[in-house]
């Protein structure tokens, strides 16, 4: 392997003039081709498209919408609500955005104008809205109790607050979202509600279509603090010979790597989503270290006296396998993230492995050469023209670990007693750190949008629903109208209802309803004349939503099970209860029946972070560690000796996540293979500096300090600066999950600075001073 990297050093040192250019001009590249990057926010981002769920999402997105932008309505009373002008701005908004001529991707605008004017043509009359109050007041109260009607609680959730809700077409672009809220909002302006009245705009596109122009303000911050903090940091420990900017060469050489892996996403089609926009500072912290390596290596070299060519050939000889090692172990660890079953984390993974070996390469070729322009006609030589050695400077680093090298050496029954103590705590408590899933919960809670949803929320009583899908086999497409199966279905909801908590269903209904209501209470006799009613007596407003249009013989209808503010546990026993409900229904044989809409996504989505993250990890460090028996020629004592490290922090990590009471999202679900990336890259480089030094001759202790002193300061500065990038997540103020992310992150960077240069010395040493003991007495 050194014979390769030797040959590589050659090659920059005389083909430096050419390293340069071509280094600029990928720049450019680059610059171009990132311009074809996609941002995503939708279901593809969370569930793979080879599960049934999503399946069963897509094909009831074909008929109907799970996207809905809500008009929230707030009133002083159901009077002032249910005025006439109030009801004309209302039915102004329908007309409008239910055009499909202007608006072909709103599938049905519902309002409780359009609920009173069905309600009144099922009475017989004309289906206008009646001029007298008590008459409409009287037509949305249950005569009963004297409480808004059960038919009515979707539009007038209560006597203060009426809802329009606009269903829109599944899996919009986000620009025709963007619009489609613009428009929304520009029509309910001019909509001339009456004083007193307020109308807001809001749902979950509402929200979504802020979150694009968020995340990009917010990765552009990222990125420029993660450059600041990082150029104060090596300003600060990273001392190098010479002319003082070079300290921040490392810098600039990987702001050109994170260049190239803008451009390579683009070339990939690897997408932005709320979880990879975490990537750039991530990579900025990760891949100066490269950078940090060669250049504190060619430093060293150069301190001896030799030549610069000569200091540039060796540094690359020596330092390009130890990393380069490094570099394929830790993705190995990032590869782990491929068999995680939610797309967004398989992208962020791919991201992490293009841009770590991008900024191996930019630390190789561009870091390399540019040292060699700047240094080349400035060799250290006496009179005799021989090389004179250059003092080396020591600093602070340096000094601290030259003092703790020996007393750590020497410790190894008190240090390695307490990290594994630590280490078990945190396995033990891991499967108690809850999960979440709600994308309202990764934005801030101070977003005008998140508290006029949660506001929504609040006064619907939840604002999610399961969907019940109904389609018809192909040889009876017409079967969902047949009033067998209407029976069915209204049998159905009544058992939902009649069995679950009332704070968990909160409604259930479906086409059969409105078929019932429109015919007086009495199911229809046969299927010409539900179809009928249908075309007749029901606004096309109400029923688009609960069932598939002529154009498709009714052939799929969506029952609509609407679920209270209720937890991730309690959603998913109600996902198991409503499908055994199902199952026992005995639906009709011509029927086929699936449970799906956003409870269903979200609950694959926890199940593939809790069941998916075990298994990444599992999978990571088996990767890791048969990766480093091979490459460390089947000596499994150091392959153990270079994976023990990784488990360590993954143990402290959970325990960190438990005391502070940060959840598993899909980004920290990502920690136990990022904890890999970067725990394995420092015991690698410490242990091959140390069997350099053995190589050398030096014993076990002394080998050990060396190493932890000369290659001990590059992994420091490494780990502040990658605490550094990590840093930068911390001022995404409206995306808490990059926050939590940052904070767990920069502390497990900690622990891998503290693994490398605390545990696995004394381990190293302990081992080897037996095995070394062993071979002298096997010899005598």
């Amino acid at each position: 392997m050194e014979r390769v990297f030797r040959r590589l050093g050659i090659f920059v040192e005389n083909k430096y003039w050419l390293v340069l250019p071509i280094a600029l001009a990928l720049v450019v590249v680059s610059f171009f081709v990132s311009g074809q990057i996609k941002m995503q926010t939708g279901t593809e981002t969370m569930i793979s498209a080879e599960t049934q769920e999503y399946k069963d999402y897509v094909r009831f997105n074909q008929d109907f919408g799970s996207d809905i932008i809500m008009v929230m309505i707030e009133g002083d009373d159901l009077s002032q609500l249910l005025s006439l002008d109030n009801l004309a701005a209302m039915e102004k908004i329908e007309t409008t955005i239910g055009n499909p001529e202007t608006y072909p991707e709103v599938i049905a605008v519902t309002s409780p104008a359009a609920f009173i004017k069905q309600a009144v043509g099922q009475q017989g009359e004309s289906p206008e809205i009646p001029a007298d109050e008590q008459e409409r007041l009287a037509i949305v109260r249950d005569p009963e109790t004297g409480e808004i009607a059960q038919q009515f609680k979707q539009v007038l959730p209560s006597e203060q607050y009426a809802l329009i809700a606009i269903v829109l077409e599944a899996e919009l672009e986000s620009e025709v979202l963007k619009d489609l809220v613009s428009a929304t909002e520009d029509v309910v302006d001019e909509a001339d509600f009456p004083q007193g009245v307020t109308a807001v705009v809001t749902g979950s596109p509402a929200l979504m279509s802020q979150v694009e122009d968020m995340m990009m303000t917010s990765l552009g911050r990222m990125v420029l603090l993660a450059i600041a903090l990082l150029f104060i940091i090596l300003a600060l420990i990273f001392k190098v010979r010479g002319f003082f900017p070079w300290r921040w060469l490392p810098l600039g050489v990987v702001i050109i790597g994170t260049i190239y892996t803008f451009g390579l996403m683009g070339i990939f089609n690897v997408p932005m989503t709320m979880i990879s926009m975490a990537v750039f500072p991530i990579l900025i912290g990760l891949g100066i270290d490269y950078g940090i390596q060669f250049h504190n290596r060619y430093d060293e070299e150069a301190s001896k006296g030799q030549t610069v060519a000569q200091a540039i050939i060796d540094s690359i000889t020596h330092i390009g396998p130890a990393v380069g090692v490094a570099l394929i172990a830790g993705c190995l660890g990032f590869v782990a993230l491929q068999f995680s079953p939610v797309p967004m984390i398989r992208d962020f993974g791919l991201m992490l492995i293009i841009g770590v070996l991008a900024a191996y390469v930019v630390a190789i070729f561009p870091l390399v050469a540019s040292l060699y322009w700047h240094d080349k006609n400035k060799n250290h030589q006496n009179k005799n023209g021989k090389p004179v050695p250059v003092k080396e400077q020591v600093g602070f680093v340096e000094r601290s670990l030259q003092y703790l090298a020996p007393r750590i050496i020497k410790s190894p029954f008190i240090i390695v007693p307490i990290a594994l103590a630590l280490t078990v705590g945190g396995l033990l408590v891991d499967s108690r750190i809850d999960t979440t899933t709600d994308e309202t919960v990764f934005l801030s809670q101070d977003i005008e949008q998140v508290k006029t949803l949660n506001k929504l929320r609040d006064v619907a009583g939840g604002a999610s629903s399961f969907n019940v899908l109904i389609e018809s086999d192909n040889t009876d497409k017409s079967a969902t109208l047949e009033p067998t199966t209407l029976d069915w279905m209204l049998q159905l909801e009544q058992e939902i209802l009649e069995n679950q908590p009332t704070d968990e269903v909160t409604n259930a209904r479906s086409i059969a309803d409105l078929i019932v209501q429109a015919n007086e209470g009495i199911m229809p006799s046969d299927w010409n004349q539900v179809e009928q009613i249908l075309r007749e007596k029901i606004d096309p407003n109400i029923s688009k939503n609960l069932i598939s249009d002529v154009s498709d013989d009714y052939s799929a209808c969506n029952m609509i099970i609407d679920i209270g503010d209720i937890n991730d546990d309690q959603i998913a026993d109600l996902k198991e209860q409503l499908d055994i409900h199902i199952a026992e229904s005995n639906p009709p044989t011509e029927l086929e029946v699936s449970l799906t809409g956003g409870p269903v996504i979200g609950v694959k989505v926890i199940d593939a972070i809790t069941g998916g993250r075990t298994q990444m990890t599992l999978i990571g460090v088996g990767f890791i560690f048969g990766g480093l028996l091979l490459l460390f020629r089947l000596r499994v004592i150091r392959a153990i000796m270079a994976t023990l490290p990784i488990i360590l922090i993954i143990g402290w990590s959970a325990l960190s996540m438990y005391v502070m009471g940060i959840e598993f999202t899909p980004l920290t679900a990502t920690l136990g293979a990022l904890i890999m990336g970067i725990g394995v890259e420092f015991t690698i480089l410490l242990m091959m500096r140390y069997y350099e030094e053995r190589g050398n001759g030096e014993s076990p202790s002394n080998a050990m300090a060396t190493a932890m002193t000369k290659i001990g300061r590059a992994i420091s500065v490494s780990a502040f600066t990658t605490i550094g990038g990590f840093a930068a997540l911390l001022i995404a103020v409206d995306f808490p999950i990059l926050q939590d992310f940052g904070v767990i992150t920069m502390i497990n960077v900690f622990f891998a600075l503290v693994a490398s240069l605390l545990v696995l010395p004394s381990i190293i040493v302990w081992i080897d001073t037996r095995l070394e003991k062993y071979r002298i007495a096997r010899f005598l």
